[in-house]
């Protein structure tokens, strides 16, 4: 029996699980959060975002059958497509641990441990925001495997190395709650939460990383980061999340972000339909551009603006 049974001491873990229309992953999510084996409590706040396939029902059957632990929330209406902050702050509200593990619901965890073993380093160094850990990849596309979750090292992570070389796996973060309670400006114009959230940990403390592999990171076609049909949204959005960051968070180097600006506009371009925005976004490229880089970009202004010029 798992120790939450009957126990009336505070929760010590909240565990943050989103999920929509994963009806074919969600057992395997769940079944890794009941399986835990602590020597504290912890809940499990299982947020359904409105889903149209059978995903409430088996969020409900593990509620009924683990009332200690799954904690549903189950939506009538799609609280992300919003935009307007009300999934953060929704979860929020019910989180009542002293910790706060996040796992997406076409992610799972494999180690019964996992919980007892971040929980005992974060109550041993106070000075600590967030651990995370090495995770297996599942890809069930035929994207390739950019985000290498399984090469994480027993040491300290900088939140410098972490925004220039993203490896968390987000189903492996554990944070201390205070993180979720720290306000910035602008968060409109965030793009990737996870990245975001890492940032804010760097701010308020130290970030370990645990070679330890615990968890499953799946590549689906279904899934935000993976789906085709968002993915040219996304690059037409990531100049403001960038801005966002470089706003927010002195600790990044500018000229670090000036590199993705960039890089970011000059993506965003090619995906405009209108030469004045085309053009902009060249020109505002232009301003974050390194000289020498600032030379091939004004070339491919003037290649827009002529085309059909002998110059080039």
């Amino acid at each position: 029996m798992n120790i939450n049974a009957n126990d009336n001491r505070p929760v010590m873990v909240t565990i943050r699980c989103c999920a929509y229309n994963q009806e074919a992953y969600i057992r395997q999510c769940l079944d890794g959060f009941v399986m835990q084996k602590t020597d504290f409590r912890f809940e499990a706040i299982v947020h359904d975002d409105a889903s149209t396939d059978g995903t409430a029902a088996i969020i409900l059957e593990y509620a009924e059958k683990y009332p200690d632990i799954i904690k549903p929330i189950i939506e009538t209406e799609n609280q992300y497509s919003k935009g307007d902050g009300s999934l953060g702050r929704i979860m929020i509200e019910n989180m009542r641990g002293k910790y706060v593990a996040l796992c997406e619901g076409d992610d799972y965890w494999t180690d019964p441990d996992k919980l007892q073993k971040q929980v005992s380093f974060m109550e041993a160094h106070p000075d600590y925001s967030m651990c995370f850990h090495k995770a297996a990849i599942l890809n069930e596309t035929d994207l390739p495997e950019r985000l290498r979750v399984d090469l994480i090292e027993d040491r300290d992570y900088s939140g410098v190395e972490l925004f220039e070389k993203w490896t968390i796996p987000t189903a492996s973060i554990l944070c201390r709650k205070e993180v979720f309670l720290l306000q910035t400006k602008g968060e409109n114009r965030i793009l990737y939460g996870d990245i975001i959230h890492i940032l804010k940990c760097a701010q308020m403390g130290k970030i370990r990383g645990f070679s330890d592999t615990m968890s499953v990171y799946r590549m689906h076609g279904t899934s935000i980061m993976h789906d085709p049909n968002k993915v040219d949204a996304r690059k037409l959005r990531y100049p403001e999340h960038l801005l966002y960051v470089k706003d927010n968070f002195s600790f990044i180097p500018k000229r670090l972000i000036n590199k993705y600006l960039c890089r970011a506009l000059l993506v965003k371009s090619r995906h405009e339909k209108e030469l004045s925005k085309i053009i902009g976004d060249k020109m505002k490229a232009l301003c974050y551009s390194p000289f020498t880089v600032a030379v091939v970009v004004k070339e491919r202004i003037m290649r827009t603006l002529f085309p059909h010029s002998k110059i080039w």
